[in-house]
């Protein structure tokens, strides 16, 4: 059994002090997604703060733009103000966090657009699209209009895992500690770049958050022949601890 690389979400309610991010790096955690901008404001303190405080850890930081999709260019304006003063670069890994809001139409139409503006600084292979589980599933948005060559991280603290088989990162938490904190699992590494190692067992320990996708992915087995080889339907769920034969 090895373990998912865990990654932290960062914003303004994550605890701004040392003391967390040392506690952070103790339980595993190397890798951070700050929150660099967030719609309708021109300027959010709270990233270049978070940025600073992870960096000064020896952490890797990643950034994020949190956005309601209402005006795609001045959201990636504002990001990529904060992106260049804050040292981001050529080759940071960029989250983009759709929030939900009745007021907003045609969202498929506008994440389309701010994807197309975030790629002029930023590779494709290095945008991760995300969403609020719940906002799916009151269907604001649609995962299935999201290109493959984008990454994408579902939003859905404890639950059995991201209820979306296309994940490929889940934020499975935002409890640390007594405190807030988004924390997930990186099912492929987009954000850690950490490997996996094929093993030569006929049989794997299934984790939180495992649906027979990600394990079907990591271990480079068919689907349809992983389901065969354990008697399962692709709707059944993946329990943690379950034994899941590989060949």
């Amino acid at each position: 059994m090895s373990n998912y690389p865990r990654i932290a979400l960062v914003d303004a309610l994550t605890p701004g002090a040392p003391e967390h991010y040392q506690k952070l790096a103790k339980s595993g955690v190397k890798d951070v997604i700050v929150c660099l901008s967030l719609s309708h404001f021109d300027r959010y303190r709270a990233g270049e703060y978070h940025t600073l405080l992870a960096r000064e850890i020896g952490m890797r930081t990643h950034a994020c733009l949190v956005t309601d999709l209402s005006e795609p260019f001045h959201d990636a304006r504002h990001f990529f103000t904060a992106y260049q003063k804050l040292g981001y670069s050529f080759g940071t890994k960029v989250m983009i966090l759709c929030q939900a809001s009745k007021n907003v139409k045609n969202t498929g139409q506008k994440l389309t657009e701010l994807l197309g503006y975030i790629s002029y600084f930023v590779s494709k292979g290095d945008i991760d699209v995300a969403f609020n589980k719940k906002d799916l599933d009151r269907g604001y948005f649609n995962v299935n209009e999201i290109p493959d060559y984008f990454n994408l991280t579902i939003i859905n603290p404890r639950q059995i895992n991201s209820g979306i088989d296309r994940a490929g990162t889940w934020i499975s938490t935002k409890d640390f500690d007594s405190d807030i904190q988004y924390l997930g699992y990186d099912y492929y590494g987009f954000y850690t770049s950490q490997g996996y190692q094929m093993t030569l067992e006929p049989e794997y320990i299934a984790q939180e958050g495992d649906t027979w996708v990600t394990i079907a992915t990591r271990h480079g087995i068919w689907l349809p022949k992983l389901l065969e080889l354990n008697k399962a339907d692709y709707e059944d769920i993946v329990v943690p601890g379950q034994k899941v034969r590989l060949f």
